[in-house]
């Protein structure tokens, strides 16, 4: 049976409710009913909450005995029904940290879709010494970006390899760098919102104001490091990309480097000769690579774009075909998951800890009227009075009319966290 959205043949039984982890108490699965932790806590009470007031007490107690019998109780539930949960937390962070450090295979791009090599940067040995990359930021960075990536910022990178003069490398360096800052920010807020937070109403703020610009995702990107500091599993490797420190500045400051180059080029100062955008555009490359490196955790969260989803009666489970949303080809290779709940189909999804994750409201895959075929899509604009949602495509900026998003931008929470 193939289930279109969320919706179900009517021949199908109604599937089970999506199991999510941790999501109560951040000690049992929902729905509860369907965890046996919850169950092995829910039995200790029975026993306890009978046994212990029934049992005679072998010697005299100071307490009362409704209060002694209430403490026995609560000991009882703790440590056989409360710490088994807190232990099996313990070993599902420990194995999402062993999967993190996994490196991940990468595919070398087919020789047919090879991109060319773009001509050497002219840059002086006096700029080459102040803005040498150092030793943990390997030059082969951006090419590895390309192929393990997310889909927007892999298409990015190739378009800033085949820039063909210094002029478009500078131009193509800045698209990169904002679309980094736009798929690392969306992603996060994808993960934050299935994790129940409510740090999203900058965001919010952003769409119904004058739009989700550069500066909006920097701002709350450096608003997220309290929350990523604080609590460093809630999103993994986060906490390592924003932070700041004396010899290594995090993600965010080499992104306003970039959003304030981007500012002065819009402010007419932009590059007057080849020369000038070679030099530019090696100050600029410094701060993408030392980005991109603080970025990396985004491998282990890749973006899948859902064909088909398909109820197995007997295993009471879901066959998922997706596509893989990796690396700069256009073509994305389908993959097969079997996951415990459905998902709904033409979506972007984040892969992440705990299975699929929506990215919308925040990502979408729409037609494009100027380009005429369908583009990869991020939330820009939102306006309450005519009700209507404009996209920016990742690839060409084109703005796109999405009617049909402005309730989900709506939903999203106006109130921190």
């Amino acid at each position: 049976m193939l289930m279109h959205g969320n919706a179900a043949s009517s021949l199908a039984p109604p599937p089970p409710f999506p199991k999510r982890r941790n999501a109560v108490l951040r000690l049992y699965d929902a729905p509860l009913y369907r965890d046996g932790a919850f169950w092995n806590t829910v039995v200790w009470v029975l026993i306890s909450g009978i046994s212990i007031p029934t049992a005679q007490p072998t010697e005299p107690s100071k307490l009362p005995p409704w209060l002694d019998n209430l403490l026995a109780i609560i000991a009882m539930v703790v440590i056989f029904g409360v710490v088994p949960a807190w232990i099996r937390l313990l070993i599902r962070r420990r194995r999402w940290r062993k999967r993190l450090q996994q490196p991940r295979p990468e595919v070398p791009p087919a020789p047919l879709h090879a991109a060319p090599v773009a001509p050497a940067l002219r840059v002086s040995a006096p700029h080459r010494a102040d803005h040498a990359t150092p030793p943990s930021a390997p030059s082969a960075l951006p090419a590895d970006a390309r192929n393990t990536f997310p889909h927007p910022i892999a298409r990015a990178l190739r378009s800033l390899h085949q820039a063909p003069t210094d002029k478009d490398r500078y131009e193509a360096l800045l698209d990169a760098a904002e679309i980094l800052a736009i798929t690392l920010s969306v992603t996060v807020a994808a993960l934050l919102q299935e994790a129940g937070q409510r740090n999203l109403s900058l965001l919010r703020r952003a769409y119904f104001g004058k739009g989700a610009m550069f500066g909006t995702w920097t701002t709350w990107l450096k608003e997220l490091q309290p929350l990523a500091a604080a609590q460093p599993d809630l999103v993994a490797g986060l906490h390592l990309a924003l932070g700041d420190g004396p010899d290594d500045p995090g993600i965010v400051t080499h992104l306003n480097a970039l959003r304030e180059e981007r500012n002065r080029a819009a402010h007419g100062n932009k590059p007057k000769s080849q020369p000038e955008s070679a030099l530019r555009v090696a100050e600029g490359t410094h701060h993408l690579e030392r980005a991109l490196a603080k970025a990396e955790f985004l491998k282990a969260t890749p973006w899948l774009f859902t064909v088909s989803c398909v109820y197995h009666p007997r295993s009471r489970d879901f066959e998922v075909v997706a596509q893989d949303a990796t690396g700069d080809h256009p073509d994305f290779e389908r993959r097969t998951f079997t996951w415990e709940h459905p998902v709904g189909i033409d979506m972007f999804y984040v892969h992440g800890p705990e299975g699929p994750v929506p990215l919308s409201p925040f990502v979408a895959d729409l037609f494009c009227p100027q380009c005429r075929q369908m583009e990869v899509s991020y939330a820009y604009k939102a306006s309450k009075g005519n009700r209507v949602a404009t996209f920016k495509s990742f690839g060409r900026g084109h703005d796109i009319a999405a009617p049909h998003m402005v309730d989900d931008l709506l939903s999203l929470p106006d109130q921190r966290g």
